[in-house]
């Protein structure tokens, strides 16, 4: 009954959250903020930066410590001899004489302290160099997804209000033609119209109604996904703060070299490059000699007291030298391999180049084209919106039939919905821009 009555008013309380209130750069920080693919992009920095640390400590000298202390529960013996039995009744004949002496003592222990230093290791150092190279490349990465990511927030945000203002012109239109059906009701009823004018009127509301209906279920399809993506509590009702009249400029070409800087998946291609590069290097010199330095100290004793007074002490300090001679044709075919990888990386860079230089070309002949949609639709709204108000007044007078009224209506309303569609399409291409020139903003 308890957990009844908890699960009531959570359920109560989260019903009743208040209205969200959210602009476009609100919403742009929540989704970073609350985004799954970008907290697993940040693990993959801090990967890296782990990688980095791992390949610079090979360069560093190795230390190792030992020490250890055992003791002997029972005691060891073996026999030794102390003298010869002689017997006199026998010349010649002798025999030794053994006494069983302890062999082991109570207590016994053991220290011992390593060094280790790489002196000449090709690999290593190229190593280091490809874990910073690892680095800079993650972090270009990371930087792609995240514009990627506000892409997505943006369109999203937009297609949310969008979709909100579809909703406004189905019901509007929908009121409207009721309007009109309540007017021709009246005027049938007095003999004004004729019967056939007044269930046109009424069939012209009624197929209104599921339009409506349709514009409700995609917004509120929408909704969820624009909560989803940002982390908002499902019951929260949100309340877009934007408007589709105002919109950016078109922008100015930018040059290709500014462009290709600016990019963070191009500078993580050329990242990718430069890795595989050094990683060729690497392979490579694994034919080559290494140089590794060593010192050892090491103190062991025994004694059946806690002493290390009588104790045996080792110190010793050398040069390894290692080269390999035959490896079965492993070290060939790692060349290889590397070598291959550092030439597909760079082809694919070239073809990255070419798709940015298709891609910018392609997105700047929308973003024109749909600039001039805008225009176009803007000044077919506002004749068709003069041209309804007209038919309405007229209609109402008794000077327009209701098919005048009905072609009014739909003209209106498709020169509506065709404004706020090209504005949409407008800024989807924009934000496609700015990602695709690398000037994605939270903006």
């Amino acid at each position: 009954m308890r957990k009844l009555l908890l699960a009531f008013i959570f359920t109560a309380v989260a019903i009743n959250l208040p209205a969200l209130e959210i602009t476009l750069d609100d919403y742009v920080r929540l989704v970073i903020r609350n985004s799954k693919q970008l907290m697993v992009a940040a693990k993959d920095l801090e990967i890296a930066h782990s990688t980095g640390r791992a390949a610079r400590s090979q360069a560093l000298p190795l230390i190792g410590a030992e020490a250890g202390y055992r003791r002997n529960l029972l005691e060891i013996t073996h026999p030794v001899p102390i003298g010869v039995i002689v017997d006199p009744s026998a010349p010649g004949f002798s025999q030794l004489m053994f006494q069983d002496m302890r062999v082991n003592t109570d207590n016994e222990f053991t220290l011992g302290l390593s060094l280790s230093q790489q002196i000449f290791n090709l690999k290593v150092f190229n190593a280091i160099r490809a874990s910073r190279e690892f680095n800079r490349m993650s972090g270009h990465i990371y930087e792609a997804q995240r514009a990627a990511i506000i892409n997505i927030a943006k369109k999203v945000y937009y297609q949310n209000y969008l979709l909100e203002k579809l909703l406004d012109v189905r019901r509007n239109i929908e009121s409207n033609t009721h309007e009109n059906y309540l007017n021709a009701k009246e005027k049938f009823e007095v003999g004004m119209v004729s019967e056939f004018d007044f269930l046109r009127t009424k069939v012209e509301w009624k197929t209104r109604i599921p339009e409506t209906l349709q514009a409700q279920r995609n917004l509120d399809l929408a909704r969820i996904n624009l909560k989803n993506l940002a982390g908002i509590n499902a019951n929260t009702e949100v309340v877009l703060i934007t408007t589709l009249d105002e919109y950016p400029e078109l922008p100015q070409l930018v040059p290709l070299s500014d462009i290709f800087a600016a990019r963070p998946d191009f500078r993580a291609a050329t990242a990718e490059v430069a890795l595989r590069r050094i990683n060729l290097r690497a392979a490579r010199a694994d034919h080559f000699p290494t140089l590794r330095g060593n010192v050892l100290f090491a103190v062991s004793a025994a004694s059946d007291q806690f002493s290390i007074d009588n104790s045996t002490r080792v110190a010793q300090a050398g040069i390894t030298a290692s080269l390999p001679v035959f490896t079965g044709g492993g070290l060939y075919a790692q060349t290889r391999r590397a070598k291959s990888e550092y030439e597909q990386s760079a082809i694919r860079l070239q073809q990255l180049r070419e798709d940015v230089v298709a891609n910018i070309r392609s997105i700047y002949l929308t973003l024109g084209e749909a600039h001039q949609r805008i225009i176009t639709a803007e000044a077919t709204l506002n004749i068709a919106r003069r041209a309804y108000d007209i038919a309405q007044t007229s209609y109402r007078a008794g000077l327009a039939t209701q098919l005048d009224l009905k072609d009014a209506t739909t003209s209106y309303e498709l020169a509506n919905i065709h404004y706020i569609s090209s504005v949409f399409e407008y800024l989807s291409a924009y934000f496609d821009w700015q990602q695709a020139t690398g000037r994605t903003t939270v903006r």
